[in-house]
């Protein structure tokens, strides 16, 4: 991280269209809009919320940057934007993160992008909050933090960065005052699921460019049913 981003974006609730949160999309963007006109998504009106991990794996990743800048378009920083990042800034061991990153479907960073866009696309990533959250509904990429308030994570951030953005354990209680959902990701399901308040949607967009056509990516709208 640089220091440009929020580690908390606090949002209201959508009072002009509707409010989705969207799985892991990995460069499946593609499908993306093939779900977007499936569920007659208006982007003057409506707001698409992701819980990381635009990159990678899939066959466009570059195409992440378009999205990050859309005013309908919010996503939280996945633990595929924070390698990349960490990739691209100058500094003593950034080896191991670019090594890291190549190993998790991240080549195409370092082979494919310009100068102008590779920074364009860190700009971008480094503008992404560790965690979003709408009225009564937090969006994070792999696990929300057992903590009592949003305010104990923004104080040190980066204390909570393995929990945020790698976790892959039992999910932590949900011990924050008015927040009865959390949308994850990064674990692959077969269909969303719901441990307690913890609802995870990630469903492998990228699987089928990996030889598994199981893979489909998941929109839900705020407030949905499993």
């Amino acid at each position: 991280m640089t220091g440009n981003w929020k580690s908390v974006l606090r949002l209201e609730k959508n009072k002009s269209g509707r409010d989705f949160v969207c799985g892991d999309i990995h460069g499946c963007f593609d499908e993306l809009e093939a779900k977007l006109k499936e569920i007659r998504f208006n982007k003057t009106f409506d707001r698409l919320f992701s819980v990381g991990d635009l990159i990678d794996r899939g066959p466009r990743s570059e195409l992440a940057t378009y999205y990050m800048t859309r005013h309908w378009f919010h996503s939280v920083m996945g633990n595929h934007e924070n390698l990349f990042l960490m990739g691209h800034l100058d500094f003593p061991g950034r080896e191991k993160y670019i090594e890291a990153h190549i190993k998790n479907g991240g080549a195409w960073a370092y082979e494919k992008l310009d100068a102008e866009k590779g920074n364009a696309l860190i700009e971008a990533i480094d503008n992404l909050p560790l965690i979003i959250q709408v009225d009564d509904t937090i969006i994070v990429h792999a696990a929300l933090p057992a903590v009592g308030s949003l305010e104990e994570i923004e104080k040190n951030p980066t204390t909570y960065l393995d929990t945020t953005l790698w976790y892959r354990e039992a999910y932590p209680p949900v011990i924050i005052p008015g927040i009865n959902r959390v949308f994850v990701g990064h674990t692959i399901v077969n269909e969303p699921i719901q441990y307690g308040k913890t609802i995870n949607i990630d469903t492998g967009a990228c699987r089928k460019y990996r030889g598994d056509k199981s893979g489909k990516l998941t929109i839900m709208e705020i407030g949905e049913k499993i």
